[in-house]
């Protein structure tokens, strides 16, 4: 990758962690990082939000809001459908928010 366009991501809002990787943050430049990595890469990727609840993958199709959202401004507080289809959704959101908080 090089050391320019490595430092390029980190101004960014890239973080780097050796046992898990790269890692984009809710204040990250996703348009800037996209194409530092397209160009870096030569290959076309996307990033996956994790679910602000559980914090799995988001799988961004399957959302009832993804003809209106785009991940890359969008907010690190999705839902996975998982999450969403239970009952006490806005509960386990709170106490989750609270949990970050704290």
């Amino acid at each position: 990758m090089g050391r320019d366009r490595f430092i390029s991501l980190m101004k960014a809002g890239l973080i780097y962690d050796r046992s898990k990787g790269f890692k984009a943050e809710a204040d990250s430049n996703l348009v800037i990082i996209t194409s530092i990595l397209k160009t870096a890469l030569d290959e076309d990727f996307e990033f996956v939000p994790k679910c602000f609840v559980c914090n799995s993958s988001v799988e961004c199709y399957l959302c009832a809001y993804c003809h209106i959202c785009d991940v890359k401004s969008s907010t690190p507080d999705c839902l996975c459908n998982k999450c969403m289809d239970r009952e006490d959704t806005f509960i386990m959101y709170g106490r989750t928010l609270m949990k970050k908080i704290s």
